[in-house]
């Protein structure tokens, strides 16, 4: 996969729709809020969606050590996975929001990600990548993922 970013109104884009990593964040400036940015992972198969979100994470950020979910929304999880030399370790926290994965690096310290559900409608993800990735986008989740379509009325 050939990942880049491209900076824009509503956040850095990193990947694209078309090169099949679907990831947002919020430029560094933006008013932080529940969310650094979003992202919107293909399946619920935490090795290859969480090896894909490193890569792109990794590309632009630098290393990740370590990726925090909810159990109840992933298929089951190792608890490492291997990325080059490097293991990043996965820990399921029942506790975590539904929709929320924490990324955690020497310096990405710590990304705080609104993660759309896979089966979402295309229309409604991308509009939830973009308000998530807006300048002063505060919304939770559930109102994010409402207000774009992806799931019902909060």
């Amino acid at each position: 996969m050939t990942f880049g970013s491209d900076r824009g109104a509503a956040g850095t884009v990193i990947g694209s729709l078309a090169t099949g990593n679907r990831l947002r964040l919020k430029e560094p400036a933006a008013t932080k809020g529940c969310f650094d940015g979003a992202w919107w992972p293909r399946s619920r198969d935490p090795v290859g969606e969480f090896s894909a979100l490193v890569s792109s994470i990794s590309a632009e950020l630098g290393r990740v050590e370590r990726i925090g979910f909810n159990p109840a929304a992933w298929d089951l999880a190792p608890t490492r996975l291997a990325h080059g030399p490097d293991l990043v370790r996965l820990a399921g926290f029942f506790g975590l929001q539904q929709h929320t994965v924490v990324v955690i690096g020497p310096r990405i310290h710590h990304l705080t990600l609104l993660v759309i559900p896979p089966e979402a409608d295309p229309a409604a993800a991308e509009r939830a990548l973009v308000a998530t990735s807006a300048q002063n986008s505060t919304d939770s989740a559930q109102l994010i993922l409402s207000d774009s379509g992806v799931i019902g009325p909060a």
